[in-house]
Formats: structure tokens, sequence, C-alpha cells
């Protein structure tokens, strides 16, 4: 079947994370980045070690307020990252699941223009904090695969694109396949987020849900030498609780953040190489208390 070829040979990235640089204004974020699963969720990498790098690009020049109005502010905000995925893929089985772990190493960049005020911040290229999920399940099913994992994300990056705190990530995420041959896939995951008071802040950032989504088709072209996907992909990102401390600026006081997004997705798997190629575009709309911009990911990766 083509779903038991995908499962084998594609590279999805496992992240659960980065970015939560405290942007404009002092809008505080959670660590997932929304939408960063796309049509595979419940995949694991290939059996043995595999490397991904993982381009993010986030520009945006709308704020939006509490009541999801925006606000009368001039700014640009660009946000880029290149992710370093390094994870290790045992062959033998636990429970029934394939096991994998693995380790996330960022470079970031965080820009922001306020031409209102005459003024030009740049974070400049830095370490962000590092991403450590030290286990991953996935089992697979006649008709789909379900996934279950742990991460964390230690303070460990430089103080200017740190998010300053310890955060906790559960992740759970399924895919089913509708039609007989598993070329049709409707996905499903949630990342529940758990944060810890900041270090150098009485500030605790309110704890986060992402709700992820997707249905695609895959195509097997050259008698398996590519396979291709195509589909539609969609997140929700909410904040459960308030932020909370002394330090919490007014901005953010007493609310909760909110934000959607939807659009298109690409991915190329190259069986024989062992190699996954991906493009994923995610236009937001709906915010409330934070950014509303466009989520812009390119990913390579390859098993060794």
């Amino acid at each position: 079947m083509i779903e038991t070829k995908l499962s084998k040979t594609l590279l999805i990235a496992i992240v659960v994370a980065v970015l939560a640089v405290p942007i404009a204004f002092g809008q505080e974020r959670g660590q997932y980045i929304p939408g960063f699963r796309g049509l595979n969720p419940a995949e694991q990498p290939h059996d043995g070690f595999t490397y991904l790098n993982f381009f993010y690009w986030y520009p945006t020049s709308t704020l939006k307020d509490r009541n999801g109005d925006k606000l009368n502010t001039d700014f640009d905000l660009n946000l880029v990252a290149d992710l370093n995925l390094f994870a290790y893929t045992p062959k033998q089985k636990f429970l029934g699941a394939t096991y994998s772990a693995l380790v996330v190493v960022p470079v970031m960049n965080a820009a922001v223009t306020l031409p209102r005020f005459a003024s030009d911040l740049s974070s400049g290229a830095s370490f962000g904090d590092l991403y450590i999920e030290p286990i991953s399940l996935g089992w697979a099913f006649k008709k789909g695969k379900i996934r279950a994992a742990y991460g964390f994300m230690p303070p460990s990056g430089a103080r200017r694109v740190t998010s300053d705190y310890l955060g906790h990530e559960v992740s759970f995420g399924g895919t089913y396949h509708p039609d007989k041959h598993g070329l049709w896939q409707i996905s499903a995951h949630s990342v529940w987020e758990f944060h810890q008071t900041k270090r150098h802040e009485d500030v605790q950032v309110g704890n986060n849900v992402t709700f992820e989504y997707g249905v695609g088709k895959t195509f097997v072209k050259n008698k398996g030498a590519q396979i291709l996907q195509f589909g539609v992909v969609g997140n929700t990102q909410l904040q459960l609780t308030k932020d909370s401390g002394t330090d919490v600026v007014p901005f953010n006081v007493g609310v909760k953040d909110r934000v959607f997004a939807v659009g298109p997705e690409f991915d190329l798997i190259l069986p024989k190489n062992k190699v996954n190629l991906f493009v994923r575009v995610e236009p937001e709309f709906g915010a409330r208390s934070r950014t509303q911009g466009v989520t812009v990911m390119v990913g390579a990766g390859k098993t060794f």
C-alpha cells in the first residue's frame, strides 16, 4: 500500500517548538509555532539518524487588540528562524510503537520597524532556546496512525531571543486514510503548553493549546520514485490562561490571545534517497491581543 511506503520514507519535522520572542509592544507568545505539523502530524522519522533544516518566516504589519480590531500603530515585524533538527529512531519497538527522540537548535533573527517613532530594532542572528523531545511514540494501524509526545524548552538561548521561561509541551496527533489505497488523508493534531515563570521578570505567560488540521491527497509518480502530496492545512492557537505577575504589560493584562490560519501545503518525497521536501504557507485571521501575519515554512530533511 502507498501508505506503508509513505510511512517508511517520509521525513517530517517532529519539532513542537521554537519561537517565543517577545515582539512589538510587549506582546507575549507561547513557544510552539502554530501550523508546524502540517499534513503529516503522526509520522515518525525513518529508522536511523535524521537531519532536517527548517526555514521559518513570519512577516506582519498588523497588531490586533483584545476585541480583534487593528491598532492604529505603524510597525513592521520580520521574524526569521533557521531550525536544525537532529532526530534518532531505533529499529526496536516500544509498547508496539515506533520510538524517536530529537533536539532542535534554532538560529533566529527578529526585526521590528516603528516608522512613527523613527526606530528600527533588530535582535541580530542568535541561537534561540533549545527544544528537547526525549519521547515520541507512533502507532500504525490499517487506516491510519496516531502519535503522542512530550518535550520541553529550557531558556537556553541568547537573552534577546529567549522566551526566558521553561515550557513543557504535550502533543497528540493522528492521520486517517478514508480510501482503500491510503492516498487521501485527514489529519488532526494538538499541542498543550504549560509555562513556568520567567527568570528575569515576574511574568508567567498563560498556557496555550494549538489545534492543527489538514486534508490532502498523495500522488505516486515513476513507479514510486517520487511521491507528491498536495493539501490544505490550518491551525487554531488559543491562550487558555491569562498572563500573570506584577510585570505583565498593560497590553496583556486580563486578556487571552488567539489566532486562526489556513493555507496550502506541498510535499515531495524521494523514497530511494530518503529525502523529504515541503513548503507550507498559512495566512492568519481572526487574531486578538496579538499580531496577525503570514507563516511561511520551507523544509528539507534526510535520514542517514
